[in-house]
């Protein structure tokens, strides 16, 4: 590894000096420039392998990595009343090339310990309507001398309202074999109609375990591999702020002309060893954000106001590969059915969002989303009201929404949706085609009844 020059803290001490002298004199001017001050990294190499265990490890290789500031200028101005500080500056700039994190940890299973959390999650609401029936059978029994027959008993004889309680949910059905076990069996109407039943012991007050898991919760420790790559990071921005300090109202200005970051080619990996069908992959090749003509003001105690500005916000293939144990489970393996995917890998070919703020009042938006599943598009006018203090209020104007379903499974949950909420949304051809008005967080079903369609 090559020793790393280092500038900034330079660059600090001659600020923290000059504010120093000026803060010591009544009237006062301070201009200084600096040409770059950063630092930077060339073919690090670290292997780390803790002591108190024998088996992990850890590696970081990074060829490049850079961090700096070019082109500063300061111009401060105090008198009895205000400091004004103004600083010009490019950067931070940075540039990172080839950074890869691996390391080999002895750790519990995730993939069963995720699969244990999603059957408690699925069974939590038919649990708690068991624990609701067997107290209703407790007080049955004090009350005649004898145990229920039916569900039917406690609901005709009041010691289940079922109008205040949730069994009336059609996803689950109860029935009672006493004195041995109330049961809970899922209905077709089950978002997961293979879930199995659950069984109380009446006598013991217990849950019967769920064989699965039992097993699952035995699965010993195993040998991960993980793996994290990065090609490239590259920043860079271009700014002006002006700073007016004083004891009773401190305020800035933020003028940024550009600014741009971008992300090449990430990868991370999660492997248990010897199960290659089991691997997680996320993976993406472009992420980019830019900005121009920022301008921003405010002050430091309650709030800010965008004046201007535009922006975009991208993404390129995007890929999310699920373990092939996990997308059995069955509400992981409805939605990636559902959405037409058979290989256990979602992808996102593209997101990118633009939006301009033409003043602090009024702006466009434009959204476009591409995948295997569906592609939609997103344009409209924007408005904006930035109360003192409070979060900015954004309405849409005149938004069209166009989206092509393209998965099977996807067009029939539309359709499902169409028929719960009451709605018929109307189509051109493939595409549905949408145009509202209204504050963006109150948009929902209940908004679009009254959504005005091409």
């Amino acid at each position: 590894m090559k020793k790393s020059p280092l500038y900034s803290p330079f660059f600090l001490l001659i600020l923290f000096t000059s504010y120093l002298q000026l803060y010591g004199q009544r009237k006062g001017n301070l201009k200084s420039t600096i040409s770059s001050s950063g630092f930077f990294v060339e073919d690090l190499n670290i292997n780390y392998k803790p002591h108190n265990t024998a088996t992990d490890y850890y590696n970081i290789k990074l060829e490049e990595f850079k961090f700096g500031f070019a082109n500063i200028n300061i111009n401060t101005w105090q008198d009895s009343n205000y400091l004004n500080p103004k600083f010009e500056f490019s950067g931070p700039e940075i540039s990172l090339e080839n950074l890869i994190i691996n390391a080999e940890l002895f750790k519990p299973d995730w993939i069963a310990n995720e699969k244990i959390k999603r059957i408690n999650n699925r069974q939590s609401y038919p649990k708690q309507k068991i624990e609701e029936i067997n107290n209703s059978i407790q007080l049955f029994q004090t009350d005649n001398k004898k145990l229920p027959s039916s569900i039917n008993d406690l609901i005709i004889n009041n010691y289940l309202n079922t109008s205040r309680s949730s069994l009336n949910n059609k996803s689950w059905t109860y029935a009672l074999d006493l004195p041995s076990k109330i049961i809970a069996k899922p209905t077709k109407l089950n978002p997961i109609p293979k879930t199995k039943s659950i069984l109380y012991d009446f006598n013991s007050k217990k849950f019967i375990i769920d064989p699965l898991v039992d097993s699952l919760g035995n699965v010993p420790h195993l040998k991960w591999l993980y793996s994290f790559k990065i090609i490239g990071i590259n920043s860079t921005t271009s700014t002006n702020l002006d700073l007016n300090l004083n004891d009773k109202n401190s305020t800035f200005s933020l003028m940024m002309d550009y600014a741009k970051f971008q992300i090449k080619d990430i990868y991370f990996t999660v492997e248990p060893e010897h199960k290659v069908e089991d691997k997680s992959i996320i993976s993406l090749h472009d992420l980019f954000i830019e900005s121009q003509n920022l301008i921003i003001d405010g002050d430091f105690d309650s709030s800010l106001t965008f004046h201007q500005g535009e922006g975009q916000f991208r993404i390129k293939n995007f890929e999310l590969k699920v373990p092939d144990a996990l997308s059995k489970e069955p509400d992981i393996n409805n939605f990636l059915s559902q959405i037409g995917v058979w290989n256990n890998s979602v992808a996102i070919r593209l997101i990118d969002c633009k939006i301009k703020m033409i003043n602090q009042f009024t702006g466009i938006l434009e959204l476009m989303i591409h995948t295997p599943f569906i592609r939609a598009s997103l344009e409209g006018n924007l408005s904006f009201r930035q109360p003192d203090g409070n979060s900015p209020e954004i309405k849409f104007h005149e938004a069209k929404l166009t989206l092509h379903p393209i998965a099977l499974g996807l067009k029939k949950w539309i359709k499902n949706w169409e028929k719960k909420e009451g709605l018929t949304l109307k189509r051109k051809g493939p595409a549905i085609i949408i145009k509202f008005n209204g504050p963006i967080k109150s948009l929902n079903s209940q908004s679009l009844k009254n959504i005005t369609f091409f």
